[in-house]
């Protein structure tokens, strides 16, 4: 028994010396030394390149020594190293050197430096040092950003800009089916965030691929997030553009093949066993004056600190794209979110009319509420779908409470009274709505102001003509200074608040019931709530009325 034990850790460590042997050691690196490198220069096709060493450079952060090379043949004619190579493997002598991933701004493109296999290979074990960017050098750049996003208007790409605190460049290459790409050291790689309609995401190179599926890439962060599940996808490499400051692959995303887990200083760790479990989101416009309805669809990855904003920019875009124009209409917005830790499904319905910006107006209420799930003190959320629908109008649907009668201005507990509201739709004629209130059996006798007045939620009219960046990031600012968790009692009650609360085409009827003052004034009771009814209409409410009731004996 123990011989056999003898021989299987003998078989062990000769399989990971061969595995180390497939490493080209970092203290054998001097300047001269000739190679190869690998990656696509067009179509799904890996080429070789010759290579030079030209010295090592220290590192700094969680990435110690680089290795400067130069780039010849193909590569150098086709303009030098460029963006999206980023993770091209260096052999030589066949043996793996590391991933090409970084150049030099506005210099020579013939020169790159190499971030070392076995620093990248730390990733398999998880054990960075710690989650910090190799370079603040602004001579360098990392050779899969900026971010591509295809699909994404000038406003949605701004404002989805804005939330990463990233720059993002613009592709209108979409995404291409293709047959299957078998992946190898040298193959064209997405990390995309959001695929379909809409794609956000970086294109780099694959630099070694393991036999138990895991995978590493680009020799530098994305994001540097540590832990991620952003979607691994095959690319298809289209051509390289050469320019200044930057050379760079014009690629499209072609599939899904795996999951990156990691993203961390020395590159992206994945594996091709799993692929993240993308949340669908879907915005349907219906543009009633066109009499058309535009449907657009993304898939998002299931990260609850970047999913808000990914998913606010697509439905901004899907917005943008339904209306295909900018400027004034009134909106009535229903939108639907489900997840596993929520009790139910998420449903709320709202109008709203703006004369500058309807679309941004209209995402406002949706962004509240994936904040307010995403973000919430109770419960951790994974989401499952969001869908959103829209019947929008160019034509100024809003109303004004222009005046307010009792059919009695007595009343005893237990009494209902109609409360007549005349409200004058925009360039209408007016029109009477009549409400019964109930007056409530065991409330204290007195005089009462009635007030009838809008529903309100947020803003209702806009009438501000600042960006729609700034919009949405105010009201978010807005938001997180009195976050509703923190009012809440329990879950159930933070959603039921939410779901229930007020919406702008509602008329609200109320009064607070009549108090003793000074008792009041002389104790820690709480004010009694208003007795109130709310009524639904077809408008966007606005103005306010009063009615004075005596409530006797």
């Amino acid at each position: 028994m123990k011989v056999k034990n003898i021989i299987l850790l003998l078989i062990v460590t000769l399989i990971s010396l061969a595995a180390l042997a497939a490493n080209y050691p970092l203290e054998n690196v001097v300047p001269g030394l000739k190679g190869v490198g690998k990656t696509v220069f067009s179509g799904t096709k890996v080429e070789e390149f010759p290579i030079e060493v030209l010295g090592i450079l220290p590192g700094s952060g969680v990435v110690g020594d680089l290795v400067l090379i130069k780039v010849g043949g193909k590569a150098l004619e086709l303009g030098g190293i460029a963006e999206g190579m980023s993770g091209s493997p260096v052999y030589i002598d066949g043996k793996l050197l590391g991933a090409i991933s970084y150049g030099f701004n506005d210099y020579d493109h013939a020169l790159g430096l190499v971030t070392p296999i076995g620093e990248m290979e730390k990733l398999l074990a998880l054990q960075p040092k710690k989650d910090e960017l190799i370079f603040e050098d602004e001579r360098l750049r990392n050779l899969a950003t900026p971010i591509y996003v295809t699909g994404l208007g000038e406003r949605s790409r701004t404002y989805l800009e804005k939330q990463l605190g990233y720059s993002l460049a613009q592709n209108n290459l979409g995404q291409v089916k293709t047959e299957e790409i078998k992946l190898e050291p040298g193959s064209a790689l997405t990390a995309a965030l959001v695929t379909g309609d809409i794609t956000v995401g970086s294109f780099g190179t694959l630099t070694n691929i393991y036999e138990d599926g895991k995978f590493l890439a680009f020799g530098h962060p994305l994001f540097n997030r540590g832990k991620t599940t952003y979607l691994a996808g095959s690319s298809i490499v289209h051509t390289i553009i050469k320019g200044q400051p930057n050379t760079y692959k014009l690629a499209s995303y072609s599939s899904k093949v795996g999951l990156i887990s990691q993203d961390r200083g020395a590159g992206v760790l994945g594996t091709t066993e799993e692929t993240p479990v993308m949340i669908p989101v879907e915005i349907t416009i219906n543009e009633k004056d066109l009499n058309r309805v535009i449907t657009t669809k993304a898939e998002i990855i299931p990260d609850n600190m970047l999913f808000a904003k990914l998913a606010t920019s697509a439905v901004l875009e899907g917005f943008d794209r339904g209306l295909d124009r900018l400027g004034a209409g009134t909106a009535k917005v229903k939108f639907s979110i489900k997840g596993k830790g929520l009790p139910y499904t998420l449903e709320r319905s709202n109008f709203f009319y703006s004369y500058v910006d309807i679309s941004a107006l209209s995402v406002s209420e949706l962004a509240e509420a994936l904040d307010l799930l995403l973000y919430n003190d109770y419960y951790d959320v994974e989401l499952s779908e969001v869908t959103v629908h829209a019947d929008i109008t160019e034509n100024r649907k809003t109303a004004v409470i222009t005046n307010t009668t009792a059919t009695s201005v007595i009343a005893k507990p237990g009494d209902d009274i109609f409360v007549l509201v005349q409200i004058r739709p925009f360039r209408g004629e007016p029109e009477t709505i009549s409400v019964n209130l109930p007056i409530p059996k065991d409330i204290t006798p007195g005089k009462v102001k009635v007030t009838v007045r809008p529903g309100t939620s947020i803003s209702s009219i806009d009438d501000s003509s600042v960006n729609v960046s700034d919009k949405l990031e105010l009201r978010t600012e807005e938001r997180k200074g009195t976050p509703l968790s923190q009012e809440a009692k329990d879950w159930e009650k933070l959603l039921k608040d939410f779901v229930s609360r007020e919406k702008n085409n509602q008329i609200v009827i109320e009064f607070y019931p009549p108090v003793d003052e000074e008792g009041y004034l002389e104790s820690d009771v709480e004010l009694p709530p208003p007795v109130q009814v709310k009524v639904e209409t077809d408008y966007v409410i606005e103005g306010e009325a009063n009615v004075d009731l005596e409530i006797m004996p």
